[in-house]
């Protein structure tokens, strides 16, 4: 299985990916921070623990003002999940955006054009770290709040605004 450290240290456009087919089947165009993010490394999935900060993580928050301030108790750390194409096989590929997109975690919802990209286990619960491919940047949302039919009444907010700066945000 691959780790986050190789996820951070591989140059984007290592990996030959059809774009033009996956976004062909999307109906629109990928922005250039989610290319660059899975353009890296194949694998299953890549998870771990994590030193977590809600000041280092959360770069800006959108709505519900520190909503993460005491989010994990006491605990300095937590566990993530991301998930990642486990090959470049264009087929293969279409589906995994496709469900990272429309899939069962949307619950039937338009959220727009947002991809789920993993998930973050904290002391109050699961939080989705997303894709907004219309901005560009990298949110987390705490969906079980209650809200999936309006994505944005949820609390949510910015964790980065690159590829880069994302893998980042996650030290051991």
């Amino acid at each position: 299985m691959a780790k986050i450290d190789d996820w951070k240290s591989t140059a984007p456009n290592t990996l030959k990916i059809d774009w033009a087919a996956v976004e062909k089947n999307l109906g629109f165009s990928l922005h250039d921070n989610l290319k660059d993010l899975y353009s890296r490394i194949t694998a299953k999935k890549v998870e771990g623990t994590m030193r977590y900060d809600p000041h280092e993580f959360v770069k800006e928050y959108v709505n519900k003002e520190d909503w993460l301030e005491d989010s994990n108790g006491k605990f300095p750390n937590c566990q993530f999940e991301l998930w990642v194409p486990e090959n470049t096989e264009t087929d293969y590929v279409c589906r995994f955006f496709q469900d990272a997109f429309f899939g069962d975690w949307t619950g039937g919802n338009d959220l727009g054009r947002r991809a789920l990209i993993g998930q973050l286990f904290i002391n109050i619960g699961q939080l989705y770290m997303i894709f907004n491919n219309d901005t560009g940047r990298f949110e987390w949302c705490d969906i079980e709040y209650g809200y999936y039919d309006v994505y944005e009444e949820n609390p949510y907010g910015i964790i980065a605004d690159s590829a880069q700066e994302f893998l980042d945000k996650f030290k051991n």
